[in-house]
């Protein structure tokens, strides 16, 4: 059985993780690729809350994505992961512990995220009604070995969605692109 690829995207809350992340995963669904999409927000939700936001809550949800997306790839399964994913050691974990791990960083400046906001996770964090907040009062490390990175701030949803596929399609992970 031919060993699945793992896509995740990393960036702040309201960069454009999810969105890009359901239109690769229709793609690579209409592509006749096996993916299965694990959003952080439905994740944490499905799970009843387990993990909170603080630096160590963060850590053990990226294991459990982690360990998710690695036994479906061993599946065959791609897996397109939209999660904050916020320190670096997450990522660093990611990609010594998934055999074809690809990292895409979903870069939105701060202030875009912030006006943005389609949870208002900001505008209660700024209030000091919400801790913990990647960006805020969290600290989010800037990824330093993204495989892509996508400006959603200079380019539109389209753009920043044809460059990952461009970059997919110019890689030798497993995944065949035969719907480009």
């Amino acid at each position: 059985m031919e060993q699945g690829t793992t896509i995740w995207l990393t960036g702040l809350s309201a960069s454009g993780k999810s969105t890009l992340a359901e239109k690769l995963t229709d793609f690579l669904n209409n592509n006749g690729d096996k993916v299965q999409l694990l959003d952080g927000d439905i994740v944490r939700d499905e799970i009843g809350g387990m993990f909170g936001y603080t630096r160590d809550e963060r850590i053990k949800a990226a294991n459990v994505y982690r360990v998710m997306a690695k036994l479906l790839n061993e599946n065959g399964i791609n897996v397109v992961v939209a999660a904050i994913s916020p320190y670096e050691e997450i990522r660093e974990a990611n990609r010594n512990r998934i055999q074809n791990y690809i990292e895409v960083y979903v870069n939105c400046p701060i202030e875009e995220c912030i006006r943005r906001d389609p949870k208002g996770l900001y505008n209660r964090a700024l209030k000091g009604k919400e801790k913990h907040v990647a960006g805020i009062d969290e600290k989010f490390e800037i990824p330093k070995n993204s495989d892509i990175v996508v400006n959603t701030f200079d380019e539109s949803v389209e753009e920043s969605y044809f460059r990952i596929i461009e970059f997919l399609k110019n890689e030798d992970i497993g995944i065949i692109m035969k719907n480009i």
